[in-house]
């Protein structure tokens, strides 16, 4: 079990007091030597609330607080308590918190928090001042790199990666090993158990010692943290960081193109309108008087989703929401292709949310760039990961959209990819 878990509910005032200005004092003895973890804490509010079962970072209304309870942060140690501090605070840095989540599917909701925890945890120093929080049977709470490099499925697994990895990682191994990820298999072993790790609906993320239920997508709370960061780093409040862990958070600050928004511009750079007039609408200037204007598209445009083997499950999930983005902004017909075309293209109409992808074999895009030509589209727009050999180029524009890391089989066209966590 997570180390030591406290029963959400009423407690003992005098023992609520009595964790209150522990917490209260050890925030400001970390500037001693962890300055980074305390100018980090004074972005937040601290909440304390018996009715969380431990710590977490909660995002409301813009706001970032920091919600924990104070009986389970007197069950542990200083150095133990100083850990969860500094494990937080990383996660607040690295826009873990207030960015779009690794996966939006309930299903691999545990595979994205041991993701973010074995990020975070890989940057913590440990010493006399800071260690490993452990359980009441002295094993350590949470999860570690160097302890899944114990278990042999896992021993390949990288040091100081970010959480995106982690989660590609892990989504593999998962499959590989034929589990689900709320808890199988791979998931039983990442956490160091043999039984099926917590499904986090006792407010546990399942992976460890801090709750990930309240982080939120939030532009204004990421640009804080952000701003924060970089004023630690103008007047040097790191404390005894090293120099590789500074580069690292100082990467997570470049702020990433919002992919939804280059899409749409893309299509609106590209797409050609015609203006007619309707009886169904009101004229802006006339009323009811005149007929009004209705704004219409010339061309439809291809979208093509590569259904290869090599397209994991929870990438084709996400390839449905750029589907379901694009068809408020123009009319689109939607194919599908692995090593040729499994599904001809049709009116994609209407939002959607689940799809029922064919194919799973090789991937040949020479068959698209064909259909393409012989329809007259005059773009295409192809959801892939980019590994096939190279199809000859289209006389239409071109815009490939892959996940982080990868790039389409040739120069040409226009590309984005699918950011989602640093």
């Amino acid at each position: 079990m997570p180390i030591l878990v406290i029963k959400p509910g009423p407690a003992d005032p005098n023992k609520v007091y009595e964790a209150q200005k522990r917490f209260d004092w050890l925030v400001p003895f970390l500037i001693c030597r962890f300055k980074f973890v305390h100018t980090m804490l004074g972005l937040m509010t601290k909440i304390p609330d018996t009715r969380v079962p431990t710590m977490g970072v909660a995002i409301v209304d813009g706001k970032i607080r920091l919600i924990y309870n104070p009986v389970w942060t007197q069950a542990l140690t200083d150095a133990e308590l100083t850990y969860v501090f500094y494990h937080e605070m990383l996660h607040l840095a690295l826009h873990h918190c207030t960015r779009r989540p690794l996966t939006t599917d309930a299903q691999y909701k545990l595979l994205a928090n041991m993701a973010h925890d074995l990020a975070v945890n890989e940057l913590i120093p440990e010493n006399d001042a800071c260690q490993k929080p452990k359980g009441p049977d002295g094993k350590l709470a949470g999860c570690f790199v160097s302890e899944l490099k114990k278990e042999k499925e896992y021993a390949d697994i990288q040091d100081k990666q970010t959480a995106e990895w982690y989660y590609d990682y892990l989504f593999s191994k998962m499959k590989k090993s034929g589990s689900s990820g709320s808890g199988g298999k791979s998931g039983s072993k990442a956490n160091g158990k043999g039984k099926e790790p917590k499904d986090g609906k006792d407010g546990q993320s399942g992976t460890g010692f801090d709750d990930h239920d309240g982080w939120k997508e939030h532009e204004m709370a990421d640009e804080k943290v952000r701003i924060k960061v970089e004023d630690i780093s103008q007047q040097n409040l790191w404390g005894d960081m090293s120099a590789g862990e500074k580069e690292i958070i100082l990467a997570a600050q470049v702020k990433r193109v919002n992919w939804r928004n280059y899409i749409r511009n893309w299509f609106g750079q590209q797409a050609w309108r015609d203006r007619t007039t309707t009886r169904k609408k009101p004229n802006r200037r006339t009323g009811m008087i005149h007929p009004g204007y209705k704004r219409s598209y010339t061309d439809r445009w291809l979208v093509v989703a590569d259904t290869s083997g090599s397209v994991a499950e929870d990438l084709l999930a996400q390839f449905v929401g750029v589907l379901n983005q694009l068809v408020e902004v123009l009319p689109i017909d939607f194919a599908q292709c692995d090593a040729g075309v499994t599904q001809i293209p049709q009116p994609y109409d209407r939002r959607r949310h689940k799809i029922e992808f064919t194919g799973r074999g090789g991937t040949d895009f020479q068959p698209i760039m064909d259909m393409v030509n012989e329809h007259h589209y005059r773009g295409v727009m192809i959801l892939t990961d980019g590994e096939a050999s190279p199809p000859t180029r289209p006389k239409a524009k071109v815009l490939w959209v892959l996940p982080p890391n990868h790039n389409p089989p040739v120069e040409w066209g226009d590309r984005v990819q699918l950011q989602r966590h640093v």
